[in-house]
């Protein structure tokens, strides 16, 4: 089966996030990006996305409502002992999931993905039948979606499991219908396109800062200009979970601590309103300069609306400016700004960096990338509408996956091998003694893929096999994030991340037991692992079962 543009004129980019979602669309015949901007239950906020909530009334595991209606649901009376499901991308992060209570409901992670994508993605495609995709079936939209770039395999995978469940695309489908693309690798992308006016130029490097509600992504790139405008990833992108909701998570805190002596009489949906001040007015416009006011909701049952030592007058809460950025801002930047930093050292230098995602609009954030780095990095810039930088640029790697010519990969990859036993050195249980009578050493870790190495898109790493006729084999592989190259598959930092099985294709002429000759070729350049096996001169895909920890 090709995979030519034709099969799939429509591409669809989905930029699933911690705290919302978007979508973008384009048609292959002219690559004007477009926006889904209408959301259902939107009530006149001009957000162009919409909110990742899922809301499961009392235990049921069936998701009634998604987004902004999930929201409104919650605050029913009726909704007492229901679930609202939010920030659950984070359970994707292996770092941070350990630390997480399991989720409620008895739902699994590709459960509570799968609920809201198939939502969502019914919306999307009635909006873009109300455009000019109502000339093409579904079958023919290609879907790309966006994931954070400090993901293990794993989590990519099971993304991608999710959205075969939610029906984006069938299990069945050409696996590249539905690609996965690293959140600032896609917002790359964007920038490119949108920095013409900034002079880029063959060999000069930018950074994106993605900061979003959960996550900071830092990745830099280099533009080559050998064959048309390409980019080659120059440091290992990287990132941490210190987005916006962290912020949120001060203010709250703050705010708790401004109204502890009245904690008894407040209720819970007071303290969402001055929250969703927070969100709305103060945090983006915030500059570090201006105090900012918050006016209390009528249902605050306070006995007097003055309280000075608090920042309390008739009614307004005032935050000062300087608590502001001690208490709330500064925290969250100052981990931002480490990252930049760090990145800076690694690139050794850098012509532009752009910040993207919706807490890369900010404007406190912004300054202090600006006071910080102005007189070091030429560029400090914003591209329009960052917020949707991500979804953007996740349509144009779908109109073009081959600009990105060069990945940086995070891991060792290897495979479990046999070799030469080193007295001294190998441990003694390690020691196997052929038939031959030669001495070999158990579980040595055979390197695919040096970290930190750069890789091309179309890099393949092939070794040759034998299976004995018509037994399927399997092949397991083993990934670490050590500084050094692990010896071992069983040294501290290496992990089993899958199982390839490789099927036997039915054979003609071969006995039962005949030793069957096998290569098995492994593309890591890509954004996703492909293993495929080639026999006999036929090319076979393989089945991928991650190991769950």
């Amino acid at each position: 089966m090709s995979n030519s543009d034709i099969e799939y004129p429509v591409v669809v980019g989905i930029d699933f996030g911690t705290t919302y979602t978007g979508c973008a669309y384009a048609f292959i015949q002219n690559e004007e990006v477009v926006d889904i901007v209408r959301w259902p239950k939107q009530n006149n906020n001009v957000y162009p996305k919409t909110p990742t909530l899922n809301f499961y009334q009392g235990n049921s595991s069936q998701m009634t409502q998604w987004g902004n209606a999930a929201r409104v649901e919650m605050q029913r009376p009726t909704a007492r002992n229901s679930v609202l499901l939010k920030q659950y991308k984070l359970y994707l992060d292996e770092n941070i999931a350990k630390d997480l209570p399991p989720l409620p409901n008895g739902l699994t992670i590709v459960e509570a993905i799968a609920d809201y994508l198939k939502a969502f993605h019914e919306h999307v495609v009635g909006e873009l039948k109300k455009g000019f995709a109502r000339n093409y079936g579904q079958h023919q939209f290609r879907y790309c979606l966006t994931v954070p770039a400090m993901w293990s395999d794993r989590a990519k995978n099971t993304m991608r499991d999710a959205a075969i469940k939610a029906g984006l695309i069938g299990e069945f489908d050409h696996r590249d219908r539905l690609m996965l693309i690293s959140e600032p690798e896609a917002a790359a992308l964007y920038c490119e396109k949108k920095c013409e006016q900034f002079n880029l130029r063959h060999g000069d490097k930018f950074m994106i800062c993605d900061a979003g509600g959960g996550t900071v992504d830092l990745i830099v790139f280099e533009i080559d200009e050998h064959s048309g405008r390409k980019l080659k990833e120059s440091t290992k992108g990287h990132g941490q979970s210190c987005g916006s909701v962290f912020l949120d998570r001060r203010m709250r805190k703050l705010l708790k601590k401004k109204f502890k002596e009245y904690l008894s009489s407040i209720p819970a949906s007071a303290f969402e309103t001055m929250m969703d001040t927070f969100v709305d007015l103060i945090k983006p416009q915030f500059d570090g300069i201006e105090d900012q006011f918050i006016s209390l909701p009528a249902s605050m049952n306070l006995g007097s609306l003055n309280n000075a030592a608090i920042g309390l007058e008739e009614g307004m809460l005032c935050l000062t400016a300087n608590e502001l950025r001690t208490d709330v801002f500064e925290p969250v930047v100052k981990e931002v700004l480490n990252l930049i930093e760090d990145q800076l050292v690694k690139a050794g230098s850098l012509q532009a960096v752009f910040l993207v995602g919706g807490f890369g609009s900010s404007n406190y954030l912004f300054e202090r990338v600006q006071n910080e780095f102005g007189s070091r990095i030429g560029l400090v810039a914003v591209p329009p509408r960052c917020e949707l930088a991500v979804v953007r640029g996740a349509v144009y790697f779908g109109l073009n996956p081959r600009i990105v010519t060069t990945r940086i990969p995070r891991y060792w990859y290897g495979i479990d091998t046999t070799t030469t036993f080193e007295e001294g050195v190998d441990p003694p249980n390690y020691k196997i003694i052929r038939a031959d009578g030669s001495i070999r050493c158990d579980n040595r870790f055979s390197v695919y893929v040096t970290r930190e190495h750069p890789l091309d898109i179309d890099n393949c790493v092939s070794k040759d096999f034998f299976a004995y006729y018509p037994h399927h084999t399997t092949c397991t592989l083993y990934a670490a994030d050590t500084e050094e190259r692990p010896r071992y598959t069983t040294s501290p930092g290496v992990r089993k991340v899958a199982n390839f099985t490789i099927p036997m294709p039915a054979l003609t002429g071969v006995m039962e037991g005949e030793k069957v000759d096998l290569s098995i070729k492994m593309y890591f350049g890509e954004v996703e692992l492909r293993v495929e096996a080639v026999i006999r001169g036929k090319t076979y895909g393989t089945t991928c079962t991650f190991d769950t920890d």
